[in-house]
């Protein structure tokens, strides 16, 4: 099925013509940082000092309060410097073979280091079997490089205390580290470098290999993160965003360093990444990213076919030995994170929330959604109702994921398709609930620095350009209940996407669903 359709009546609702005009920032201007020649020994003479095997000194010699009993205070209030609030606004810079670069100094001194890559199974070519090398680019992050070993990379992380992560998406590959703020040069280049050289040594991809099996049988035994990777597959079949965004099981036996090689060498080059740091000194982040790049022959940037998801909506089912029947109905979101609309359907989600008929931490949390209101007060037989809201770059899904008993499937489908048609339907007084709710998650969100250096990634990757959470909180203030009305009357007249899993036998067929929506 077509989009093309769509897109014009979707993009065009006047009631998000400000939320449209607020989103629609203009790109940063980044200021271009130039590669330079350094002598080694100035170089050496800037790296924080540290041991492999301890920091610090072995003994209290040239510790200068040893002497002084803990009876007597050590701090002197009259020689602290006055307080200047920390410059929390993001700077921009660029490198001259591509590499953007942006980040926060919030005075912290925890530092936070994403290098991010605009690759992922979306741009896997099942023709040239790469499909799960994304996956297993995650799988052997971290191992033995240019530079370091893989036991000599473990150190390093070990000694100062650090935590780095590797995880890869439909959209793109985040290369993550945490550290204290004065070993982040350290680390920088460790990221870097697992990057840039990574060497796929056979004998670690071949001891990396039980990993990955691991983390597939760890997916097909997680109902939640099954039935989101199904709605993908299902969505858009056999295309872009529904090629599995992990390694299959038929691909594991593909699992070589040639492999990986060649789809770094396709879309691994500096255009297509992007360094965010948290609580770094900006023009200190520079220097040493342009020392990381220097000796680095850049892979050329190649011209990549951008192929647009095509959605075809489906019917997708698994029986397992579950008491429950799993089942999430979905409807595709049309133009995704660049659209306004993302805005209003973040607010719907707000404004359905949902949860489990068990709440934890005590009661009070999103009683007055929809979902809980509607469905999980109301039917006994529900373990768990839930809205999700799923964006992509160009594309997403919304829909509903409801856990009950197999007995009542046939009442399952029903109350789906009648909270789905009834969000067209919205009051004012919900409206604002969901706003503030949204609203307060976003604050309470950008004070974690991972999510505060994702949302600056994402939203440079996608759109070119960052809003602040002021800039957001005036969208989400823009949206009127007639948006949400068009946009849901849209998006219902879409093919469902319906995922089942475990006890399903006594669930409708896929026609006799679509029924409810026609």
């Amino acid at each position: 099925m077509s989009i093309r359709p769509l897109l014009r009546p979707f993009r065009r609702f006047s009631g998000l013509a400000s939320v449209e005009k607020i989103l629609n920032k203009k790109a940063p201007d980044f200021n271009i940082v130039p590669f330079q020649k350094e002598n080694i020994e100035d170089v050496m003479n800037e790296v924080p000092e540290f041991k492999y095997y301890y920091i610090g000194n072995a003994d209290a010699k040239d510790n200068p309060f040893k002497d002084i009993p803990q009876s007597c205070p050590i701090f002197d209030c009259s020689k602290l410097p006055q307080f200047e609030p920390p410059d929390s606004s993001i700077k921009f810079s660029k490198l001259e073979n591509g590499l953007r670069i942006a980040s926060v100094d919030k005075s912290g001194l925890i530092s936070t280091l994403g290098l991010y890559v605009h690759a992922g199974s979306r741009y896997e070519d099942p023709a040239q079997g790469e499909l799960g090398v994304s996956s297993m680019i995650e799988n052997i992050s971290f191992h033995s490089t240019a530079h370091l070993s893989h036991l000599r990379t473990l150190k390093v992380v070990e000694t100062i205390g650090a935590n780095v992560n590797c995880t890869s998406f439909r959209e793109h590959i985040v290369y993550s580290a945490e550290c204290l703020r004065n070993y982040y040069p350290i680390l920088l280049n460790l990221l870097v470098g697992n990057v840039l050289f990574p060497r796929f040594l056979p004998w670690e991809v071949k001891s990396s290999k039980d990993a990955l099996i691991k983390a597939r049988k760890s997916l097909e035994s997680n109902p939640d993160n099954l039935i989101t990777e199904l709605l993908h597959q299902t969505a858009w079949h056999n295309n872009t965003l529904g090629l599995p965004g992990y390694c299959p099981e038929s691909s594991e036996s593909m699992f070589s360093g040639d492999l990986m090689r060649q789809f770094m060498l396709k879309h691994f080059s500096p255009d297509r990444m992007i360094f965010v740091g948290i609580n770094v000194c900006h023009d200190d982040l520079c220097k040493w990213l342009m020392r990381a790049f220097a000796e680095y022959n850049a892979i050329p940037p190649t011209q990549r076919d951008e192929l647009k998801p095509i959605y075809t909506g489906g019917d997708r089912r698994v029986e397992a030995a579950s008491p429950m029947a799993h089942l999430a109905i979905a409807f595709e979101t049309p133009s995704g994170w660049r659209s306004p609309n993302v805005v209003a359907l973040t607010i719907l989600q707000s404004l359905m929330g949902g949860g489990g008929s068990f709440s934890t931490g005590g009661p009070g949390k999103g009683m007055y959604s929809r979902l809980f209101l509607n469905v999980l007060n109301k039917y006994e037989w529900v373990d768990s109702c839930m809205a999700f809201n799923t964006q992509h770059s160009d594309t997403g899904l919304f829909g509903l994921y409801l856990i009950g008993n197999p007995n009542n499937s046939k009442d399952m489908v029903k109350v789906i398709a009648d909270e789905l048609k009834g969000m067209a339907n919205v009051t004012k007084e919900e409206l604002d609930r969901a706003k503030n709710l949204l609203k307060s998650f976003l604050w309470m969100s950008l004070e974690y620095r991972q999510v505060h250096m994702e949302d600056i990634a994402r939203q440079l990757m996608i759109c070119n350009r960052v809003c602040t959470g002021q800039e957001l909180c005036q969208a989400i203030d823009a949206v009127t209940p007639s948006c949400i009305n068009s946009i849901v009357k849209e998006m219902l007249k879409t093919a469902p996407t319906v995922v089942a899993y475990g006890d399903i036998a006594r669930l409708p067929h896929y026609n006799e669903i679509k029924q409810h929506f026609s």
